[in-house]
């Protein structure tokens, strides 16, 4: 038999799940269908903060059943150029996935023994990005009068978020040895979450800032503004996570781009990066060569990152055109033992009793998602995800014609995606993916309320 705690565990899985469902149901039938969107998104927004200490796994269910209101209500006349791109790079994902050296099965287990699984790396991205694409659809239908709750929630949340964040990174080591000793997560598996939850915040960090500088009347708000972004640095300093301490420089840098180019902002910062992921081997190997050949100082997991760097680009041209297949990375398991050049150089650098000839030189990914589209899926996947970000840049209006802080907040959030993206997690990352869909969705009611406000005031 469970015990209590058990039990209040399954109380609160039933509530975070149940509940939001209960509130569509009743909202559609009262409301009708789109009207009964707005509060359902915010009732999922408000599992924010419990997802991102839970492994952040807790995101990709629920954008499932975020995009239910698309599948069921969403009829769109037309397909934008850039999802038809997108769907040719997710259909050579799926085709990828079948030459991958030690790839899992497609489907294994049973219904009947409770053991089905979907373990394939392809199909279970391509329906988390098919579920990402019904939530956006979802958000654009709701009905712009009922917005305004829905993003005040959205708001308080993200606020409540940055609040856990900071306060969990001053006391982080007593969390962490208090957690320990209730016998609780282990203490690597909490920490790593608390990094998680450093990142996924710093994709609310945009949202956050543009709505404060934009909506508090005066100096306050701008000051406000200032003091949010340095304690999140702070906060992201303290938790360790370089992510995010990176990605707040591109949050400021993509803001600027959309300030400076009111006109071609997004199609600047989508086509910069369509070029980055085509040319990513020849610009991380004449990165890694300037590091090798200057010598310079750098934290010891910054220099295992650019050694991982440098034997992904070889790997790259062993198969340039089709790539190793789908998580190829994870079973190569080479050691520094077998490079005794660089082995050598981590212990004059660092010192003998780091492990470091036991350390695997490619930690299960490339720890960038350009370099890992080419050495997992080769040149065809690199071009047709490029294709795809550029259609969908240059598919944006111009950013003159959005309101104010949807703008900032888009330009903003696709900064610090493009941190974690050269610097993070696996391109594979499901959860991730999911995160960067909530906090877009979130941009996008808020610029649907704004939209509407505006219309109001034209219109007295």
């Amino acid at each position: 038999m469970p015990d209590i705690s058990q039990l209040l565990i399954i109380l609160a899985g039933i509530t975070l799940i149940g509940g939001p469902q209960i509130a569509l149901v009743y909202m559609l039938i009262t409301k009708g269908r789109t009207r009964g969107l707005a509060p359902y998104f915010a009732a999922w927004f408000m599992t924010w903060p419990v997802f991102a200490y839970m492994g952040a796994q807790g995101f990709t269910g629920a954008v499932g059943f975020l995009a239910i209101p698309a599948l069921l209500f969403v009829r769109p006349k037309s397909l934008p150029k850039y999802t038809l791109a997108g769907f040719t790079f997710l259909i050579w994902i799926l085709i990828a996935s079948f030459w991958s050296p030690g790839g899992k099965p497609f489907m294994e287990g049973s219904f009947g023994a409770g053991t089905f699984t979907m373990d394939m790396v392809g199909p279970r991205f391509a329906l988390t990005i098919l579920a990402c694409i019904g939530v956006i659809l979802a958000v654009r239908h709701i009905a712009p009068d009922q917005t305004e709750r829905s993003a005040k929630t959205v708001r308080i949340t993200a606020f409540i978020v940055g609040i856990i964040v900071t306060v969990t990174s001053v006391f982080m080591q007593e969390i962490l040895t208090f957690i320990e000793s209730s016998g609780g997560s282990k203490r690597n598996d909490m920490t790593q979450n608390m990094l998680r939850n450093a990142n996924t915040f710093m994709l609310l960090l945009p949202f956050l800032m543009a709505w404060m500088w934009d909506r508090i009347e005066g100096a306050r708000g701008k000051v406000l503004c200032a003091a949010v972004f340095a304690a999140s640095i702070y906060a992201f300093a303290m938790t360790g996570t370089q992510s995010a301490m990176l990605g707040a420089i591109f949050i400021l840098a993509g803001m600027a781009v959309v300030y400076l180019s009111p006109r071609n902002g997004f199609k600047v910062i989508f086509t910069a990066i369509g070029a980055y992921i085509v040319a990513a081997p020849l610009l991380f190997k004449a990165g890694t060569s300037f590091v090798a050949a200057t010598g310079l100082p750098m934290p010891a997991s910054f220099f295992s990152r650019v050694k991982g760097w440098e034997a992904v680009g070889e790997k790259i041209m062993e198969k340039p055109l089709f790539g190793h297949g789908l998580e190829a990375t994870y079973n190569w398991g080479e050691t520094f033992s077998s490079r005794p050049e660089w082995l050598a150089d981590a212990v004059a650098r660092y010192g003998p009793n780091q492990g470091w000839a036991q350390y695997e030189i490619i930690n299960n990914h490339p720890h960038n998602m350009a370099l890992q589209i080419w050495v997992e899926t080769g040149l065809i996947g690199a071009v047709l995800a490029a294709i795809a970000v550029v259609f969908l840049g240059w598919r944006l209006k111009a950013p003159s014609t959005w309101p104010p802080v949807a703008k900032y907040a888009a330009a903003g959030l696709v900064g610090a995606v493009l941190s974690i993206f050269s610097f993070g997690y696996s391109f594979w990352n499901e959860a991730f993916w999911a995160t960067v869909t909530m906090a877009a969705a979130a941009i996008l009611l808020q610029a649907r309320r704004d939209h509407h406000a505006a219309t109001d005031i034209e219109v007295a």
